[in-house]
């Protein structure tokens, strides 16, 4: 993996792209190259131009051609003798990241070249249209987007061009590629260059000359071409002005942006008074931040790449910028904007709905709201609501809940009294907790063992491996459970001398996200939902109306939160699908919309559904926001879960295959390294370790400050963030107090992943 390439001030690239094949990319791409060499001499600075694909060579060479008139360094990378696309030139097509890593080393030499001056400008000439592919069968569009190079688009002049260049453009803006310009020929009869300046007042649109026609004797043609380029100068050194201007002024605004920053927002968890550094983030693709801070040496912005390693607080699935989502939010913006969902329907919500009642077969309804919090206040009135109906409670009854202690279901005043006291929760002056909370045993991996720990230091078990924790069906009589059962009905008979009213029981299944990313034995809370459902109505002293024993829950309206483990953040589609029991609620947020787009799922059963069901609307479920399932939001959650199940299957090979082979299993298996795990687990730093789907965790030891309040963490992040490493890249992360935590994407890479484990092993030696 070759270092990253991004523009600067000095060294200003961009992509030549066109809106279709024959329309003068290259004879553009020569112009722009004399013009700017003119421009370049007066400034001390070099002109590159590079071709990464050539076919019909070497009868044809765009690079040649920019030699012969503008006399600037011009290379080719790959050359076929076929004129054809690229696609179909050869039946040995390298592989994208090949490709990409040729042209971006190509580049920074480029880069070490300009050097001896005062920068450069570099031209990227693309091959054919902009969807059309590379040799893999990648349209450009898409390939070339790591680089995220401005480009310079060149229209159609011809009949039917102004189509083609607004799709071209179109195309482009969708995928996050700024267009400072558009150039095409001035074609008098259609002038089209007219119409794209009144469609794209934006955007700098330049009608030049077009080139005369081609002459037999290669002498004479030479001087005509000669001649043509030397009226070209006139019209596009103004061009290589206006891009000029428009790199200053966006490096400009790059170097503000961080004290602006620090000037007027309010981020959310953040201390402002420990901010030392804002990072800041020019554009995002795949798994990486483009960054650009300030050489303290030479004051230059210089770019940087930053692995998103907290997923962008646990929302990235499927990469940043993933054109299938982008489409998919764009298609459903153009037929829908927002539209009202009371007693209506539209296909994104409803196609979503359906695909979820798919797999979540024990549920029959949707409630669509923004966010996990929501989803989770949501879901905690339907079960009060069903709980007080079936054993008929007082309206104003002081109801709570049951859960885990160290859980966290967000921050809006309603979920925040559903968790125990905490960091998060304490200063919060209308705090106030509704609820009783169980301390929970926790995996661990230390010093290479595998260690199930009893709450209140009670004791430590250690098993064979992960796999023998998460074997449910053969735990089932493990002596940890009979302890479990014996806790659980201890308390659950201190809740009825209490006199009590639990409307629900609500817990995140096998993760505490943010209370530490604490993995809690699925066996534990297996148990607590078989004894509610069996028991909790008798131990609990409840007793349900008469004619209200018949509904499709028992004991305890059951919540399991999502937010986080949903959507194979842990490896499977449902956290529950470790425990072996289905929720009677389950709220989903974060992966759902692959990281693009808010949205929220609170899903449930028909029989919590029927509480809220009558002739008065008052007796509805009296919820909901403005933005209640955009189509936006709905159409890419529907293709975000499209992406992750072909990713699951196990079937066929897909790209989960090589990490579920590493862990030697299809459902207990995550995307870091069993040996990575294994050598964390001995550092004298670190007191414990887990792994599974797509997050890491590491506890240091810290004998001062455990948990969110401890520092001890801090060093080592920033280490990550702006230390040297040999990858050229750094790691974006964000602590958990003692607790460093490493997630990647549902699409991250095996090679990727060792970048991120060698860069977190040098930070923790």
């Amino acid at each position: 993996m070759s270092p990253p390439f991004h523009p600067t001030r000095a060294f200003q690239a961009y992509q030549i792209v066109a809106a279709n094949t024959n329309v003068g990319k290259t004879i553009l791409s020569a112009g722009l190259c004399r013009a700017a060499a003119k421009v370049a001499e007066a400034q001390d600075r070099d002109v590159f131009y590079l071709k990464p694909v050539q076919t019909g060579y070497p009868v044809d060479s765009d690079a040649r051609h920019v030699r012969m008139y503008s006399d600037v360094h011009a290379d080719t990378l790959y050359t076929y003798p076929d004129p054809v696309s690229p696609h179909i030139a050869t039946d040995k097509p390298p592989h994208d990241n090949e490709v990409l890593n040729k042209i971006k080393e190509r580049l920074l030499d480029y880069v070490r070249r300009s050097r001896r001056r005062n920068g450069a400008f570099c031209f990227v000439e693309t091959a054919g249209g902009i969807h059309s592919p590379v040799m893999s069968g990648t349209p450009q569009a898409d390939f070339y987007r790591p680089l995220r190079l401005p480009s310079v688009l060149v229209g159609d002049s011809n009949l039917g061009g102004i189509s083609s260049t607004m799709a071209s453009y179109e195309s482009l803006l969708i995928r996050g590629y700024e267009i400072p310009a558009l150039l095409l020929f001035n074609n008098e009869r259609y002038r089209n260059h007219e119409m794209l300046q009144t469609q794209l007042q934006k955007t700098f649109v330049s009608a030049v000359p077009a080139p005369p026609a081609m002459l037999e004797d290669p002498e004479a043609e030479r001087a005509s071409m000669e001649r043509y380029y030397a009226e070209l100068d006139e019209h596009l050194v103004p061009v290589i002005g206006h891009l000029d201007a428009a790199n200053e002024a966006r490096f400009e605004r790059l170097e503000q942006m961080s004290q602006k920053a620090k000037d007027i927002f309010w981020w959310p968890f953040t201390q402002h008074g420990l901010v030392k550094e804002t990072t800041v983030i020019d554009s995002a693709h795949d798994d990486h931040f483009v960054t650009y801070k300030k050489n303290a040496d030479t004051q230059a912005m210089e770019p940087c790449e930053l692995f998103d390693s907290c997923a962008s607080w646990w929302t990235q699935g499927i990469g940043h910028a993933n054109p299938r989502l982008t489409r998919a939010a764009a298609g459903a913006a153009g037929r829908y904007g927002h539209v009202m969902f009371p007693e209506t329907a539209n296909e994104p919500a409803l196609g979503l709905a359906e695909r979820v009642l798919d797999h979540d077969t024990w549920a029959s309804r949707v409630f669509i709201s923004d966010n996990g919090s929501t989803a989770i206040e949501v879901g905690l009135k339907m079960a009060f609501g069903a709980a007080k109906l079936r054993y008929g409670w007082p309206d104003q009854a002081p109801l709570d809940v049951l859960g885990l202690e160290g859980g966290y279901h967000g921050d809006t005043i309603g979920a925040m009294d559903a968790c125990s006291p905490n960091v998060y929760n304490k200063n919060v002056q209308w705090y106030s907790p509704r609820g009783h909370w169980l301390a929970p045993p926790s995996i661990h991996i230390s010093k290479g063992k595998t260690l199930l720990k009893l709450p209140k230091a009670t004791g430590t078990v250690e098993y064979e491996s992960l796999n023998h924790i998460y074997s449910l069906d053969g735990r089932l009589d493990d002596p940890v459970g009979d302890i479990y059962r014996e806790t659980i009905r201890r308390e659950l008979i201190r809740l009825r001398k209490q006199g009590r009213y639990i409307g629900a029981i609500l817990m995140e299944p096998m993760i505490l996200g943010s209370g530490g990313m604490v993995f809690v034995d699925p066996l534990f809370q297996r148990i607590l939902v078989d004894i509610v459902r069996e028991e909790g109505a008798e131990l609990l002293g409840y007793r349900a109306q008469d004619g209200m024993k018949s509904l499709g829950w028992h004991g305890v309206p059951v919540i399991f939160d999502e937010v986080f483990s949903g959507w194979y953040r842990l490896g499977r589609r449902s956290a529950s699908d470790f425990l072996g029991v289905k929720p009677d609620i389950v709220g989903y947020a974060k992966t759902l919309t692959g990281g693009l787009l808010p949205l929220a799922l609170t899903v449930t059963k028909e029989s919590l559904f029927d509480a809220f069901v009558s002739s008065r609307k008052e007796e509805c479920l009296l919820h909901g926001h403005s933005y209640t399932a955009h189509p936006m939001g709905c159409a890419v959650a529907s293709e975000t879960i499209d992406t992750l199940e072909d990713l699951a299957r196990t079937d066929i090979k897909t790209p989960w295959t090589s990490f579920r082979d590493n862990w030697k299993s299809a459902n207990v298996w995550s995307m870091w390294n069993p040996e990575t795990v294994e050598y964390l687990s001995h550092l004298d730093k670190v007191e414990s370790v887990m792994s599974l789907g797509s997050v890491l965790a590491i506890e240091l030891r810290d004998t001062q400050n455990r948990g969110y309040g401890s520092a001890i963490s801090k060093s080592i992040i920033q280490e990550m963030r702006h230390g040297q490493f040999d990858a050229g890249i750094n790691l974006f992360a964000r602590p958990l107090g003692n607790v460093i935590y490493l997630m990647t994407s549902q699409t991250t890479t095996p090679e990727r992943v060792r970048i991120c484990e060698s860069i977190l092993i040098k930070c923790l030696a």
